[in-house]
Formats: C-alpha cells, structure tokens, sequence
C-alpha cells in the first residue's frame, strides 16, 4: 500500500473524517451527559432565575470541558498507550500465534482421527458386537414377592 492512500479520507477512520462525529460506531450513546440530562428543572415551581440557568449552563458546560480534557492528557493519553501496547500484542498474538496453532491443531486432529477410527473399526467395534452377541441371550424379569416367613441366624 503506498503512502499516499494512508492519507486519504476513504481509507481513514469516520471519527477522523468528521470530528463532529466521534463516536461513529454509537458505542457511548448511554452517556448522556449535557446541562439538560443532567440537570433539569421539572416545573415553574423549581424554576431558577433566567440569567442564572444561562451563567449555570455555562459554567457547568466549561467546567466539564476543562476537567474532562485535563484528565484525558494527564491520564488518558498513558492510557491510549497501555491500551495500544495492549490490542497490538493481541492483535500479534492471534494473528502469528493462535491461529496457526488452531489451524495445525485442527489439521492434527484430523489426521488422528483417521488413525483412531481405523483402530476403532479393527478393535474396538468387533468386540463390542461379540459383547453384544454373548449377552443378547440374557433375560432379566423382575417381580414382587412377599417374604412371609422370617428365618432366624442361629449362633
């Protein structure tokens, strides 16, 4: 792949396309986190001053900005990089060792398999079915009898 298609728009990301939009995937839309999903004033009887809702808005709007990418340069950009130390070593790990392990496994097991069907159908079947043959003879019948008589063991 050459240089040049890395930095086209198609083969990028949506998140980075459209920075409006960076949760392409809706993986977050639980976290409903504006002024009005968090607080809201039910009626007029809990209704506060127009100019202080505006200034409230604001501040807790700046505030939740600044704490918030404060927080993602103190502890998330580490983060991103644990986070990509970690899906890079089990992006490595499935693709150059799990699943060639699977694969030759699954290519094993087949391969065994043939061996101990063979060895089933030789052994194994022949004696099951004479097993078979020598008690196919045996009846079992079951019936209730009353035991009248008690003996007594005499020492």
């Amino acid at each position: 792949m050459s240089s040049t298609n890395l930095f086209h728009h198609d083969t990028l990301p949506p998140s980075f396309s459209d920075p409006e939009n960076r949760d392409p995937m809706r993986i977050n839309t639980h976290l409903q986190l504006d002024f009005a999903n968090v607080i809201a004033e039910p009626d007029t009887s809990a209704y506060n001053f127009e100019a202080l809702h505006k200034v409230s808005q604001q501040v807790y709007h700046y505030s939740k900005i600044c704490i918030y990418r404060l927080l993602a340069i103190l502890i998330g950009l580490p983060l991103m990089v644990c986070w990509g130390i970690f899906f890079g070593v089990y992006a490595f790990t499935m693709i150059w060792l799990v699943a060639p392990m699977r694969r030759l496994s699954q290519s094993f097991i087949g391969e065994i398999g043939l061996y101990v069907q063979s060895a089933s159908d030789a052994i194994v079947a022949p004696l099951f079915r004479s097993m078979g043959k020598i008690y196919s003879g045996v009846h079992v019948s079951l019936a209730k009898q009353d035991i009248h008589s008690i003996k007594q063991i005499q020492v």
